[in-house]
């Protein structure tokens, strides 16, 4: 009997062991995504990169844990399953037809396995929350500090290109660093988990927020302001965001004085987003129409139940095909893209899951504030920062169709099922977050 005991005790570490490694190995990843934007995608030999090398790993350390039916108590986690299954429905049948191309498409719900291999992982040992935790405070720190080097470098250095790819190296995206920055200031402003000097902290996201700002497009400046007005409402008596306020406010005046012409960029930028503009109007107006095809063409047509299927060529496939060599194989718009390729049923369980899981993390946020849980409504509140942020970019671009969004918004989705279970259980478990002997990877007995 002992020796059966002693077996299962090595069973069940090994699994374990397997489970830690995966976490770090996906930091790490993570990480790669943030900092080297599309270059770091493309690590790997096609067709398997970096991104679903990544995912196969998550696949069998999900395959030997067992506890996933924990996170099946989740009713978001069911709508997600619903979600996939829909569309793995409306996949298999074009694969035979358009080959890889389906297979490239289908990363919109294929990605959604991160939510459920790290929500699981998360809630079969709640200490790893912790080291989750852990690594976003140092990752914040590690964004926050170069960023804005790999951004200069990358616009003002040749670098070299990945092997068998046509990007560089480092090939970041404004709205990406955006979408970042928006849930770091969350992060740093309603948790107290970012122990970093203020003084040196407003430094260096003023400069990430000049550099990315004036590079940005319209929906990167958009998804900022969205997230940032959320984390400014939601903490309107904190010290921190009024620390923020003034140090804006007084350089944006002094630039003002200066050199007021320097702000005309972003303000087109911005305002063209709601008034007509010479300069944009025409990606507009074109985007606009293809977004209204697809809509009358799915609701009110023949796509109305499986939609147009993942593999058909969005653009060319309608007449949209604005570089004329099919590349452009989505609208810039997530929501739309959805609805195309799965049907109005689709669209309406994609919105299900959207917002009950962001209805569920804001009733968490405003539930642990009121309790006088400030780390615990910091760590919502970041989520919730965060989700705004890719929703509203989402609309406006590819971002959650490739693995630079997409896998760290299923990510943050699966780390926010596992913070929704563990609050209800574990509440006291971030009293250990300065307790250096947590930093183990040990059960919450």
């Amino acid at each position: 009997m002992l020796r059966e005991t002693d077996a299962q005790y090595t069973t069940h570490a090994k699994k374990t062991a397997f489970a830690d490694k995966f976490l770090s190995w996906h930091c790490w990843v993570l990480l790669g995504y943030a900092l080297c934007g599309r270059g770091f995608s493309y690590w790997g030999v096609a067709p398997l990169f970096i991104g679903e090398i990544t995912l196969a790993f998550g696949l069998v350390t999900l395959s030997i844990n067992k506890s996933f039916p924990k996170l099946l108590k989740l009713p978001q986690t069911w709508f997600l399953i619903i979600f996939m299954l829909w569309c793995c429905i409306n996949t298999v049948p074009y694969f035979p037809i358009y080959g890889l191309f389906a297979i490239r498409d289908a990363a919109l719900w294929y990605y959604c396995f991160f939510a459920l291999i790290v929500g699981t992982l998360l809630v079969s040992k709640p200490r790893r929350f912790l080291f989750m935790i852990k690594r976003y405070q140092q990752f914040s720190k590690i964004f926050i500090i170069i960023i804005p080097f790999l951004w200069l470098t990358s616009k003002f250095v040749p670098l070299p290109r990945v092997p068998g790819a046509a990007v560089e190296l480092i090939t970041l995206k404004p709205a990406d660093i955006m979408v970042n920055l928006s849930a770091i200031i969350a992060f740093y402003v309603g948790s107290n988990l970012l122990r970093f000097q203020a003084s040196f902290f407003i430094l260096m996201f003023l400069i990430n927020l000049g550099v990315a700002a004036t590079n940005s497009n319209r929906s990167g400046l958009l998804a900022f302001l969205n997230a940032f007005s959320i984390v400014s409402f939601t903490r309107s008596k904190s010290s921190k965001i009024w620390q923020l306020f003034a140090v804006l406010i007084f350089i944006l005046l002094l630039i003002a004085i200066i050199k007021p012409d320097i702000f005309e960029p972003v303000i087109l930028k911005i305002g063209s987003i709601f008034i007509d503009n010479n300069e944009r109007q025409g990606t507009k107006e074109y985007r606009l129409e293809w977004w209204t095809h697809l809509i009358n063409t799915t609701v009110f047509g023949d796509y109305f139940w499986t939609g147009r299927g993942f593999g058909f060529n969005l653009g060319a496939g309608t007449g949209f095909d604005p570089l004329g060599n099919g590349v452009v194989r989505s609208p810039h718009n997530g929501h739309i893209t959805v609805l195309a390729r799965a049907g109005v049923p689709g669209a309406v369980m994609w919105l299900v899951l959207q917002l009950s899981w962001a209805g569920s993390i804001l009733i968490k946020h405003f539930q642990s504030k009121a309790k006088g849980e400030i780390r615990w409504a910091g760590i919502f509140l970041t989520l919730f920062a965060y989700w705004i942020a890719v929703m509203t970019t989402t609309t406006f671009e590819v971002i959650i169709e490739g693995p630079t969004g997409g896998i760290w918004l299923w990510t943050m989705y699966g780390v926010g099922l596992a913070a929704m279970y563990i609050h209800k259980r574990y509440p006291e478990i971030l009293d250990e977050i300065y307790n250096e002997d947590s930093q183990h990877l040990a059960p919450l007995e």
